[in-house]
């Protein structure tokens, strides 16, 4: 398969790396932005509050996992910027 094309099985572009791998390399965890939602989130308001714009993510299983971003982890950043004003 082409790297980054992930299919319904799960194959592709770091579908068989273990958490291990890919922190060891740092790929796709440039930002730091693993772990809970909480801690994603206050990862994301600590990159802006030093002034980033724009974070690039990556979703192996995209649909899902945009989803579930979507749902669990945007609202905690909107709910952290709201309480730190």
């Amino acid at each position: 398969k082409q790297a980054g094309k992930a299919s319904p099985e799960g194959e592709g572009n770091w579908a068989k790396s273990t958490f291990q791998d890919l922190v060891q390399y740092n790929d796709g965890f440039k930002t730091n932005l693993i772990g809970t939602p909480r801690q994603i989130a206050e990862r994301i308001v600590e990159l802006k509050s030093v002034g980033v714009d724009l974070v690039l993510s990556a979703f192996l299983h995209f649909q899902e996992e945009v989803a579930y971003f979507g749902e669990h982890v945007l609202p905690l950043v909107r709910e952290l910027e709201a309480a730190a004003q």
